[in-house]
């Protein structure tokens, strides 16, 4: 039950029913969803977590810390209390409801079949079914291609969002897939997120696109298919880019007037950096720009950053975009250095890292640092690692058990006389029933445990090769990545500044 909630929530956050469908405009739904999943998570649950708790994990540690921190340095505690709150319940009922491999496979092909919704709805205003006001809104942004909801109302967020299904559907369906997922399914999946991206005519999500079509062939693959589709990537790649709607345009940026007032926005947000560590508070950073047109001013004219770095650095300061960053590197790490034991833990894997790969480009193009979808990436990695931690958990609870059964009880000494007594494994030592080996009652339930005590009693180590324990709790080396993380971010943004 749980889970299914955390699927209609997916659908929920990505078609935005209220902002399109007569009859739901203007109600607040968040409530109602937060308050069933929860009541549905304590009393309904149809499998427990692998991990019971709330903090467990580096990531629900740091999760904690950015609310803290926002609540501490918000001058609008109301609002930031209720915002942040929401979005960071989501990301704990997301990680208690993915409790399994087969449900973080299942809750991406999710994701990416909302995406394809999206882009459907989209494709569909082209040829007269509007059921959001797409049409008018395309026509006021030039033709680039928009849909009449608040995430994809304008043709770059739209565009930014659609990507994500060519690298995810070729993850999904093709990559070892079966012959309907590699001649059906992924070829639909890919021509329309391909035909909405090109109708936004949105470079940045261009860019994207072909980074994250990069990683498929880089992520897993012998060192000689890496260089070579690096390559192959940096010179017939980059020639065909300049093919796509308004490409031809990325030579002249420096006098694209969108460019130059994002610019703008970007120096002032600097300023805001310098003259207040903590920043300006939680969503408080508004960019005021003047404006000259010909002979004519235009004074105090809002200008968005169009960036998620900018917009939390500006508002949270050097220090919550670090805690920010640490979010994403935490989750980077639990997928990058992961060992899989099957195809589907490894397609899953491989997903995940697109995503997360396509979300951290993509913040430097749109503005979604504060979006459900980054909350839920996190979640998604998150449980990823929350099942790594108990399949290690399980196996060294297996191997201490299989010791001590190999040695026996210490009170019965040496064997009598050779004699084996009922119960007894002819050693000298008790065979102990098959519930001395359980873990506990709460893991019993769970299906990855009963895979992980099957597989520590077939890989069976000796004593000179100890059971690793997975990482899990943040060391010098996650502080020392992410200050250098911080510190690339700000000497982008100075340099974008300086040669624009």
């Amino acid at each position: 039950m749980e889970f299914r909630l955390a699927l209609f929530f997916l659908s929920f956050y990505y078609l935005r029913p209220q902002d399109w469908v007569p009859g739901l405009a203007g109600l607040n739904l968040v409530e109602p969803i937060i308050g069933t999943w929860i009541i549905v998570l304590l009393v309904y649950r149809s499998q427990a977590s692998p991990l019971p708790g709330l903090l467990r994990t580096p990531h629900d540690w740091l999760m904690l810390t950015y609310f803290v921190y926002i609540m501490w340095t918000t001058p609008d505690w109301n609002y930031a209390f209720s915002d942040i709150l929401s979005l960071t319940v989501f990301y704990a009922l997301t990680v208690q409801s993915l409790t399994s491999w087969s449900r973080i496979y299942e809750f991406l092909r999710w994701w990416n079949a909302m995406i394809l919704a999206v882009a459907t709805i989209a494709l569909l205003s082209l040829i007269g079914i509007d059921p959001t006001g797409a049409v008018e809104l395309t026509q006021s942004k030039a033709g680039r291609l928009s849909i009449g909801t608040w995430l994809h109302n304008n043709p770059n967020a739209l565009g930014h969002t659609v990507v994500a299904v060519l690298p995810l559907s070729y993850l999904l369906f093709f990559w070892k897939g079966t012959v309907s997922g590699r001649f059906l399914i992924f070829p639909i999946c890919f021509f329309l997120a391909g035909a909405t991206a090109w109708q936004t005519e949105s470079k940045g999500a261009f860019l994207v696109g072909a980074g994250t079509i990069l990683l498929l062939f880089v992520i897993g693959r012998h060192r000689i298919v890496q260089i070579s589709t690096i390559v192959i990537a940096l010179t017939v790649g980059i020639s065909g880019l300049s093919f796509l709607p308004r490409m031809e345009h990325m030579g002249d940026i420096q006098s694209d007037e969108g460019v130059i007032g994002r610019v703008m926005a970007w120096e002032m947000a600097r300023t805001a950096t310098r003259e207040y560590p903590t920043g300006v508070g939680y969503r408080q950073f508004k960019a005021l720009i003047d404006w000259v047109d010909g002979t004519r001013v235009y004074h105090d004219i809002p200008k968005a950053t169009h960036c998620s770095y900018v917009s939390i650095g500006a508002d949270l300061g050097g220090y919550g975009l670090f805690i920010y960053l640490a979010l994403l590197w935490v989750s980077f790490r639990s997928v990058l250095f992961l060992k899989t034991g099957s195809d589907l833990e490894e397609r899953c894997r491989r997903a995940i890292l697109i995503l997360l790969a396509a979300n951290v480009v993509s913040g430097w193009m749109i503005n979604r640092g504060y979006h459900t979808e980054y909350f839920l990436l996190i979640a998604v990695a998150g449980a990823v690692h929350r099942l790594r931690v108990a399949e290690y958990l399980a196996k060294k609870t297996e191997e201490e058990n299989v010791e001590e059964t190999d040695a026996g009880p210490e009170w019965l000494g040496a064997p009598v006389g050779g004699l084996a007594v009922a119960g007894s494994t002819g050693q000298g030592g008790v065979a102990l029933p098959p519930s001395a080996f359980s873990v506990s009652p709460l893991l019993d339930r769970q299906e990855p445990h009963r895979a992980f005590r099957g597989q520590a009693k077939r890989t069976r180590r000796s004593k000179s090769e100890p059971l690793k324990a997975p990482w899990n709790r943040l060391g010098l080396i996650d502080i020392g990545v992410t200050m250098a993380l911080t510190w690339l971010v700000f000497t982008i943004w100075d340099y974008v500044i300086t040669m624009i």
